[in-house]
């Protein structure tokens, strides 16, 4: 719940940032969240949680939140997004 109460505030502050600035210098982010395993080095940080949260972010809208159907499921009714934030979630995934 943490990630996505974090994502949402990002975005937020983004499009608060956003609000008076020239089109050519908004910047607007897209974020994927997902739950997996995932194993952090010295050279970076890996696993399918990762790779999985790399195509969220992928597809979803500039300035929104996207969560894999595992993250929905444990946030669902517990984070209050803004109206004007896209925060939408992926139907069910299979993975092999």
């Amino acid at each position: 719940m943490d990630a996505v109460s974090c994502a949402v505030e990002i975005q937020r502050r983004m499009a608060r940032r956003n609000t008076d600035v020239q089109q050519d210098r908004k910047i607007e982010l897209r974020i994927g969240i997902d739950v997996g395993d995932i194993i952090v080095d010295e050279d970076g940080v890996y696993g399918d949680g990762v790779n999985t949260a790399a195509r969220l972010e992928e597809i979803a809208d500039p300035g929104g939140v996207l969560n894999s159907d595992a993250v929905h499921h444990q946030v669902e009714g517990r984070v209050v997004a803004h109206r004007r934030q896209c925060v939408a979630s992926i139907g069910p995934t299979t993975r092999q």
